[in-house]
């Protein structure tokens, strides 16, 4: 609980306010989703256990397959990284085309869990927030737009509530989140505060969805 406090302070101190401007995303900003491109229609994209084209083939994606993750690249851009089944792998970006406005701040969806407490919340900022756990589930809550301290890039802050119930998400990029229960890694951690009727402080992982 301390360290998600301490995020949140942080956040504040540097500049966060309501109705704060969001800096467009960098360019390039990961995570971001893509498209698969330039496959045959009878082949498939295959996803590799590291970045290198004789590299162990530990999955495959669909030659027309769209909204595919991108959490990292290697060293020189020319691959991504992707979660497929319950591990991280591979794929030649020569053959991903990003998909505009799919990274943050921009992104329209975006899920957040964690383990060891289990929990999940599933958030589309301007619109609403959804909060479940094994013993409970919230009403969906309305959600502000997502915000950044001024004149930064990060972290990104997203507050939302509803009638005896308000909370913070805090999401910073990272190059690696681990979800603990499996190999994928993902580019996003979040830190969650609820206040109210039910009271939570959790970090976990996030991820870019499309909406």
């Amino acid at each position: 609980m301390f360290r998600v406090l301490s995020v949140l302070l942080a956040a504040s101190s540097f500049g966060l306010a309501p109705g704060a401007p969001v800096l467009a995303a960098e360019p390039g900003a990961l995570p971001a989703l893509y498209a698969v491109s330039g496959v045959a229609s009878d082949d498939q994209l295959n996803v590799r256990a590291a970045p290198d084209a004789g590299a162990e083939i530990i999955g495959a994606l669909s030659h027309a397959q769209t909204h595919v993750e991108i959490t990292a690249t290697n060293d020189d851009q020319s691959w991504g990284r992707v979660n497929t089944g319950e591990r991280a792998g591979w794929v030649s970006l020569a053959y991903m085309d990003r998909q505009e406005g799919s990274a943050l701040p921009d992104a329209g969806a975006l899920r957040c869990f964690g383990t060891e407490p289990f929990w999940s919340l599933d958030a589309v900022p301007g619109e609403d927030v959804g909060w479940s756990e094994p013993e409970t589930t919230l009403p969906r809550l309305r959600a502000d737009a997502l915000r950044t301290a001024e004149g930064r890039f990060e972290p990104y802050v997203l507050t939302f509530g509803g009638p005896g119930q308000d909370g913070t998400l805090v999401i910073h990029p990272v190059e690696a989140c681990s979800d603990g229960m499996s190999e994928q890694l993902y580019g996003l951690s979040g830190d969650v505060v609820l206040t109210g009727r039910t009271e939570r402080a959790v970090s976990g992982c996030c991820s870019i969805q499309p909406q």
